[in-house]
């Protein structure tokens, strides 16, 4: 074995709540093949809760846009650094970056010059802008896993490895919702402030505070257009944390003191799978809308500054995933200036007096096609760099061969019922539900 590198232990890094989860569901995989498995690097709830050691805050690194991230610049340089110098002290036998793409493949830069094998989990949109970016991922690390079927051929033209693992979120959220259920889960009728007489329209303005702040005001005001032409519509939102909450609470307080707004922390897929549409900030989150089958509008709104560079580099005409999957567009969006209150309005109302049985039926095709276990794969996957760089020695290699466990087939409706059980796992780190 290679001097005092530790063949039990696993760095991983996640900047944000998607990527949270996918470490999450990643670490679960890797106990099961190595039940000495340790953890460190940085994470969300969930990773902690499966056992990281984090060494900073995920929230102090889930900032987006260039204009935002100069203003944080210093705090991030800082708690990069001492990522990289903890991980390389603590000689892990690979490291693992999800995601965040700007930080992690500097310190997977680092790592790997340290001579610890890399792997980047969710692959950087370089085929969508800053192609030349794959040079930079191939001195980084030593795999890409994709989330998206078209990547793994993509990264292959150009002889960089790459396995496609599919998401997690396809496989853990069942291909038939039951909105009813969804809502006893979450009490709606009990919790939410007015009624709920008529449709249910969720808003989830996102999972970073600036994200948050400048997004937010925008959709109270098309919730107002909306209210006037559908009196009886409730407003539900969901975020991740208290503090979350309580800047939503305030932000709403001072744009729409006439609207109430129902906010929960937590329960994100059944609090989506309870509305009748909703209305969200681009991101992963509407992948993991779509899997629910909860017809959705997405917007999004960066600085001017931020917005002028992207418009150089882009090379792509849709932002949503659920769009760049289906490689068309399926569902609406409205990026900068077709970001306004009376569009979304407009866009909401539809969804809202429409049965959308054409959208959900898509959202349910795009579901079967990703439905694979997606934990395992990228588990195999990672043991599979372990194993080409301690080839030849006997403690790591018999770690790395240990064959994933087999699972025997399973009749409709018991994995109806593990679906089920999956929604729960993924809801079941967070407080019970707060309103305002």
């Amino acid at each position: 074995m290679q001097e005092s590198v530790n063949p039990h232990l696993y760095a991983l890094v996640a900047g944000e709540p998607s990527g949270d989860t996918l470490g999450s569901g990643l670490m679960m995989a890797i106990k099961r093949r190595d039940p000495l498995a340790q953890f460190i690097g940085i994470g969300g709830p969930k990773m902690i809760h499966q056992g990281l050691h984090s060494s900073a805050k995920m929230d102090d690194l889930a900032v987006m846009g260039i204009t935002e991230v100069l203003s944080k610049l210093f705090k991030i340089l800082k708690i990069r650094k001492k990522a990289v110098n903890n991980i390389i002290e603590a000689k892990p036998c690979v490291f693992i970056g999800i995601d965040l793409p700007d930080f992690n493949l500097y310190v997977e830069t680092k790592v790997k010059k340290a001579g610890i094998p890399t792997v980047h989990y969710v692959s950087p949109s370089v085929w969508a802008w800053r192609e030349n970016r794959i040079k930079k991922i191939k001195q980084a690390c030593d795999e890409v896993l994709a989330l998206l079927p078209f990547e793994e051929d993509w990264y292959k033209k150009r002889n960089m490895a790459c396995t496609y693992v599919g998401h997690t979120l396809a496989n853990s959220i069942p291909v038939q919702i039951n909105q009813a259920q969804c809502r006893e889960r979450i009490n709606l009728i009990k919790n939410s402030i007015e009624p709920v007489k008529g449709k249910v329209m969720g808003i989830l303005p996102g999972s970073r505070k600036g994200v948050i702040t400048r997004m937010l005001p925008i959709y109270a005001h098309a919730a107002r257009i909306v209210k006037r032409k559908l009196p009886d519509t409730v407003f539900i939102c969901t975020v991740g944390t208290y503090a979350q909450a309580s800047l939503v609470k305030d932000i709403w307080l001072e744009v729409a003191p006439d609207l109430s707004l129902t906010v929960f922390v937590g329960y994100t897929q059944d609090v989506i799978a309870s509305s009748d549409a909703v209305l969200l900030t681009c991101g992963t989150i509407a992948l993991e809308t779509m899997l629910l089958k909860t017809p959705f509008a997405v917007a999004y709104k960066v600085s001017w500054l931020s917005a002028l560079i992207a418009r150089r580099l882009l090379k792509v005409d849709t932002y949503s995933l659920p769009n760049l999957i289906a490689k068309r567009k399926i569902v609406k969006e409205f990026i900068q200036e077709n970001c306004t209150s009376a569009a979304l309005a407009d866009e909401m109302h539809k969804l809202l007096i429409y049965d959308n049985i054409l959208m959900k039926k898509e959202f349910e095709d795009l579901h079967k096609t990703m439905c694979c276990n997606s934990d395992e794969k990228a588990c195999s996957a990672v043991f599979k760099v372990i194993h080409r760089h301690y080839e030849g020695d006997p403690v790591i290699e018999s770690i790395a061969n240990i064959e994933p466990p087999k699972e025997e087939p399973l009749e409709e409706e018991v994995k109806d019922e593990l679906s089920e059980l999956n929604i729960l796992r993924n809801n079941q780190n967070v407080d019970k539900p707060k309103n305002k």
